[in-house]
């Protein structure tokens, strides 16, 4: 219910056109992807997984800097997303970034984003840790990661991961964006960056190849892990 709850606000937000078009889900079998388009592109999955997988997104137990994941078994939403695409994807080029402002000082040291593979070659996009630009879109990146081999677009739980031995410093009350995009080699390449279950409507920015603009509607799921700076 909660998933075509969500589905229904998107449609009536006026986030797309009512207009669809259905595509072939990378690897699938009769699952189909149906690809909402307007100002911004979104898509469903029309035959989610039954398969559950119940998912630690913090192993190691690292202090939590953000999180909107939901519960161990429904983390994301595993069949409503945000298209990250190419400009040769089948879709129009689009890429989203998330902001998240941290509650005390610490070292990020991990990212947990729910991005998942629905089309295209390679299998991989670029995930990044950015700083602000004015509060509304994202600024220039701190760190760059090649993210390859993301699931199956449909399926929930498992999740994009990249440790960074060295740490990035962020700031209590300063805010900052995770970015997922594709590069010159991932033009042809369709992501799926999965919704949050935890509902709501949130601030955050889309770059569909013409730079970066504010958009209000429900974010991704991702999280930040680190260590606390005491």
């Amino acid at each position: 219910m909660a998933k075509l709850r969500l589905v229904g606000i998107l449609i009536c937000l006026g986030a797309v056109s009512i207009g669809a078009v259905t595509l072939r889900a990378s690897g699938s079998d009769d699952s189909a992807v149906i690809s909402f388009k307007g100002p911004v592109n979104w898509a469903l999955a029309t035959k989610p997984s039954a398969a559950i997988r119940a998912v630690d997104p913090n192993p190691g137990k690292l202090a939590t800097i953000f999180s909107n994941f939901g519960r161990p078994g429904h983390l994301y939403e595993g069949n409503v997303s945000w298209d990250v695409a190419g400009p040769h994807s089948g879709v129009q080029e689009q890429w989203v970034a998330m902001p998240f402002t941290p509650k005390f000082d610490a070292v990020v040291t991990q990212i947990s984003v729910a991005v998942a593979h629905s089309t295209g070659s390679p299998n991989s996009f670029v995930l990044s840790l950015n700083e602000d630009n004015g509060g509304q879109v994202p600024g220039d990146p701190i760190r760059s990661w090649l993210v390859k081999n993301a699931p199956k677009y449909g399926t929930c739980c498992a999740l994009d991961v990249v440790n960074d031995s060295k740490g990035i410093k962020v700031k209590k009350g300063t805010q900052y964006w995770v970015v997922a995009k594709t590069n010159a080699s991932e033009q042809e390449t369709r992501m799926e960056w999965d919704l949050s279950p935890r509902g709501g409507e949130s601030n955050f920015a889309f770059n569909n190849g013409q730079g970066w603009y504010g958009y209000t509607a429900f974010t991704s799921a991702f999280a930040i892990y680190g260590n606390k700076i005491k």
